[in-house]
């Protein structure tokens, strides 16, 4: 078993509630999950970049704890659901600006759209690669994951120091 995949042993091996979203299926998969991850880090405001990579490296061990239950004996590869959680932190974050309004909906909006079709569906419409497995409830529970974590506010921004005249 690869010490780095997100499996069952992850309560004993901590770790691995991080690196299970490093390790993936093949080229194509980790190909993919990067053009996922890399539209909400093109669209973030340059001053939240920071903010993006601490909410990561939050939602990612988030997420694992959340789908553990989910693998039963089997494995979770891949960022596809920290993608949908960025995109969601980053959609609400930009929504929540008057000048950023229509991006962030559009991320939110396309993220909706992925989520319903994948209900419906009872799969993941994107991919058709016999050599990926995907986990739908990773898309979901990083989706609300990144809400959440946008509309608490997190990571909150440090108070300007006071200007001196």
């Amino acid at each position: 078993m690869d010490p780095l995949t997100l499996t069952a042993e992850a309560l004993r091996e901590p770790w691995r509630l991080w690196t299970g979203h490093l390790v993936h299926f093949g080229w194509e998969h980790a190909l993919a999950n990067a053009l996922a991850l890399a539209v909400p880090a093109i669209l973030v405001r340059r001053q939240d970049r920071g903010r993006l990579l601490l909410a990561a490296l939050v939602l990612a061990p988030l997420l694992s704890l959340a789908l553990l239950p989910c693998l039963g004996g089997g494995q979770y590869r891949g960022a596809s659901g920290l993608a949908c959680a960025l995109w969601a932190w980053v959609g609400l974050r930009l929504a929540g600006r008057r000048e950023s309004f229509a991006p962030g909906l559009l991320l939110l909006g396309g993220l909706a759209l992925k989520l319903s079709l994948e209900s419906s569906l009872g799969a993941c419409f994107l991919t058709a690669h016999s050599g990926w497995q995907t986990l739908s409830p990773a898309h979901a529970s990083g989706a609300l994951l990144g809400l959440c974590l946008a509309g608490l506010g997190f990571p909150v921004r440090r108070p300007q120091a006071a200007h001196r005249v």
